[in-house]
């Protein structure tokens, strides 16, 4: 079953921030991929002060939560998985969510929107790392497009009329810099 924590622990801190008062996460710290100040956990939990005025660069997805912070005075750079995330509390009130793990829960994966059971990482699924590819177009070349996908090999609709409307004309190739995209005014 897909995990309730990426959807309520963002509600829930803006619930919070929204009333003026201080979010706090309870974090279980042996969970794959937090990264957290080590000497600040005790009993393998610790709890982090995530208000906007305590730290730098916050961002929360479905995957996790990342933000910069100090401790002691040293900047430190934070990341807490999901799966990681046991409470979020309004330090003033008491007031929150407790995510106990339950049997079959799993989690956004960070390639694209999946889902994995808590405490598997891309290792273990057997995804390797993330790459880009250069897709062919906007030049001028005609062999642009011989290094498609067969996906993108299907065939062209064809309108029912005679071809000869000025809207259906191939936009002119060359106009901008390096031979890439141009604006034509149409009027």
């Amino acid at each position: 079953m897909l995990s309730k924590r990426p959807y309520l622990v963002p509600a829930f801190y803006d619930w919070i921030v929204d009333q003026g008062h201080i979010p706090h996460l309870v974090v279980d710290a042996t969970v794959e991929g937090v990264m957290v100040p080590g000497n600040l956990v005790e009993e393998g939990h610790i709890q982090l002060n995530i208000s906007p005025t305590a730290v730098r660069d916050f961002h929360m997805d479905r995957v996790g939560i990342s933000f910069e912070a100090r401790f002691g005075g040293q900047p430190e750079r934070v990341f807490v998985p999901m799966p990681a995330i046991r409470a979020i509390v309004d330090r003033d009130s008491g007031q929150g969510a407790t995510f106990p793990d339950e049997p079959g829960e799993t989690f956004p994966d960070s390639g694209g929107g999946e889902t994995a059971p808590a405490g598997t990482t891309a290792a273990t699924r057997g995804q390797g790392t993330p790459h880009l590819r250069a897709v062919p177009g906007g030049g001028s070349d005609d062999s642009a497009g011989e290094d498609r996908d067969a996906s993108s090999d299907a065939p062209e609709s064809k309108d029912a009329d005679d071809g000869n409307d000025p809207d259906d004309d191939p936009p002119p190739s060359g106009g901008g810099k390096g031979g890439g995209p141009s604006l034509r005014v149409v009027k």
